[in-house]
């Protein structure tokens, strides 16, 4: 399983790494510091999951995901984000996210994220 891990901050990064390697040393982790780099990352690669955090530099993790839906990608995404808006929520919900974890991340927030991952909750 091929995960895009987007995120500008090294130390998220790695929390959300560290928490899917632990249960899943099988995947393969990919790191983008923000939504251009993951772009262009899935063009190439075309990862099975999107985690992204929304608010990078150079793009936003919400154009991120209205551009992957321009093109007809569907990659399963997580969205994990301090931006807890209502409206940014309600953005969300037309590209059909898995899920939106809120940070910060928490022990019962990344077994959550690996239990997706693996596919024991939806």
């Amino acid at each position: 399983m091929k995960i895009i891990i987007a995120d500008d901050s090294s130390f998220v990064r790695s929390v959300i790494s560290r928490a899917i390697g632990h249960s899943m040393p099988d995947a393969e982790l990919i790191f983008c510091t923000n939504g251009k780099e993951a772009y262009d990352m899935y063009t190439n690669i075309k990862s099975d999951w999107l985690i992204t955090d929304l608010l990078m530099p150079e793009m936003t993790g919400q154009e991120l995901l209205s551009k992957l839906n321009q093109d007809g990608a569907k990659v399963k995404t997580l969205v994990i984000s301090a931006d807890v808006q209502k409206g940014t929520k309600v953005e969300l919900e037309d590209y059909d996210i898995v899920k939106f974890i809120n940070k910060p991340l928490t022990p019962d927030k990344l077994n959550e994220l690996v239990e997706i991952l693996k596919g024991e909750i939806l």
